[in-house]
């Protein structure tokens, strides 16, 4: 796509929007807005956090100094398998999956880059633990905070009590599937000179850019697993490396004697065609809910809440319809026809884990996507939706099981 037409995305999307939401009723519209528009500024800002950080350098700091602790008595793969696996898990259970694609991805290439690793093995490892693993917190992902505050749970400690044993099935079924690929996956030897080191007339400058950045991070990340609205302190830490990362740029300039200029384009630091794709199909299922067109959905699901068959018809019709739209949209879409915790369970696992065979199914698989392009690494989406072909009846089937036992 070319940068104009990267451009008009974001404007056309917002369009079809207020279009869209106009046949709504207003207080309809005024939900909508009110549930998506936090966890989009968040992912906006979080975005230009991240990508201001790599430029920094940060991440290979933090890759490096991981490194240098890895456990001794494991082979290097091994060490950096564990590595990518825990920064995942933990990152994705109290920071979110969407955190997890933006943060640990570009975490996970360095990683991978200074242990000699295959770095597919390791990215998928990132986007299957964030989709899968995201069921143990409403913080997790944006559908559980959605699922927690529609009443069918009594706050969070009873989504948790309900969640967690399917949580943790998923998250076994997210490592073990992670741990065959790596296996698998011929483990060949990335030379160093491989990695391009980017070049600075001005070291001095970019180590305040640098610690500016790893300061802001470690404020940010506990930040974020506390009570704190999130996208309040995800926007204030972006703003803070923005000027950060101004201020270099005009200090290089003044050392070379040029005009004064940004160092990064700032618009291109926000993955606006992804935010857009998600928040037009959202506001379209919220119009066709509106319009009635999901009435018959809703009474399929009405009856099938009460058993494990049922159970797994409501996580499977979510995981197909997360890989036809996205699973936001889709949650918007189905939620109305679910009126248990048993079944808003089942159709959280069908949306959170179900989402692995198409690339934009999640939005944590476009945000993960979208830090793979910047590093200037490509994707095989033939081989991303073969696995996931085989993953996702797994990763969705196992974790309803363990709901249906517990009826």
């Amino acid at each position: 796509m070319t940068p104009a037409r990267r451009r008009l995305v974001p404007l056309i999307a917002v369009l079809a929007t207020v279009g869209g939401l106009a046949i709504v009723s207003p207080g309809q519209a005024g939900a909508l807005v009110l549930r998506l528009a936090p966890v989009l500024l968040f992912v906006a800002a979080m975005s230009v956090v991240v990508n201001l950080a790599s430029a920094a350098g940060a991440f290979d700091v933090v890759a490096e100094w991981t490194r240098r602790r890895s456990w001794k008595a494991m082979p290097l793969w091994t060490a950096t398998w564990c590595q990518i696996v825990m920064l995942a898990l933990i990152s994705t259970i109290f920071l979110s999956l969407d955190t997890t694609a933006i943060l640990v991805t570009p975490l996970a290439i360095a990683l991978s880059l200074q242990g000699g690793i295959n770095l597919w093995p390791a990215a998928l490892t990132v986007i299957w633990i964030a989709n899968i693993g995201s069921l143990l917190l409403p913080v997790s992902n944006l559908t559980n905070l959605l699922a927690a505050g529609s009443g069918v749970f009594d706050g969070s400690y009873a989504y948790l009590a309900t969640a967690w044993r399917p949580a943790l099935v998923a998250a076994g079924v997210a490592v073990t599937a992670s741990w065959i690929v790596y296996r698998w996956s011929s483990r060949r030897h990335v030379e160093a000179d491989a990695v391009a080191a980017p070049a600075d007339p001005a070291p001095t400058v970019v180590d305040r850019r640098l610690r500016a950045s790893l300061i802001t991070l470690g404020v940010l990340l506990p930040l974020l697993a506390t009570g704190f609205p999130y996208w309040i302190s995800a926007t204030g830490a972006a703003v803070i490396l923005v000027v950060a990362s101004r201020g270099v740029a005009d200090r290089r300039a003044g050392q070379t004697g040029a005009a004064q200029h940004p160092a990064i384009r700032w618009a291109a630091l926000i993955p606006w065609a992804s935010l857009a794709f998600v928040t037009v199909l959202s506001a379209v299922a919220a119009i066709a809910h509106t319009a009635g067109a999901l009435d018959a959905i809703a009474g399929a699901l009405g009856p099938r809440q009460d058993s494990t068959a049922g159970l797994l018809a409501i996580a499977g019709l979510g995981a197909a319809t997360s890989n036809v739209v996205n699973n936001i949209p889709a949650f918007l879409a189905l939620e109305h026809g679910v009126d248990t915790a048993d079944g808003m369970l089942a159709l959280l696992v069908g949306v959170n884990a179900g989402p692995l065979v198409t690339p934009w199914a999640s939005l944590a698989t476009l945000l993960w996507h979208d830090q793979l392009r910047r590093s200037g690494n490509s994707v095989s989406w033939r081989s991303f939706i073969a696995a996931g072909c085989v993953l996702a009846p797994i990763a969705v089937a196992l974790p309803v099981l363990v709901i249906g036992s517990g009826s």
